[in-house]
């Protein structure tokens, strides 16, 4: 099994708005885009997506998606991979994946702290995308 551990791409002020409505900038999307073809163009396409309940995650998941001609069908909420989790509570779950190669899209310092865990390094930290 294989991880691709992808921290949203960049996200819009929350202005007012709940920390988990803000969507992403319209940079972040271009960049991300991107990114995500380059990903897909090197063979690392992900059979699935899991990501947070967070709009930002879910648009990041969904440029992803795209890219790899993934269905809808492959890309899946986990609330495991919200706000207020902690690399304790997403590390469990990995065992239970079943792809070849599986894509998490959450939020830092989530996926940091849970890089540094899974190959046993210090800190780390994700640029957005």
């Amino acid at each position: 099994m294989r991880l691709l551990l992808i921290r949203h791409a960049r996200a819009a002020s929350a202005h007012g708005a709940s920390d988990e409505a803000r969507p992403l900038t319209d940079e972040g999307r271009r960049e991300f885009q991107q990114l995500a073809r380059e990903i897909v163009a090197q063979g690392i396409a992900p059979g699935v997506i899991f990501h947070s309940p967070a709009r930002r995650t879910t648009e990041t998941a969904s440029i992803l998606a795209t890219a790899a001609g993934l269905a809808d069908h492959s890309r899946l909420i986990a609330p495991w991979l919200g706000l207020d989790t902690n690399w304790e509570q997403i590390a469990p779950r990995l065992a239970q994946l079943t792809t070849d190669i599986t894509a998490l899209v959450g939020h830092e310092p989530i996926m940091s702290s849970l890089t540094a865990k899974l190959m046993g390094a210090g800190r780390l930290s994700f640029s957005p995308g």
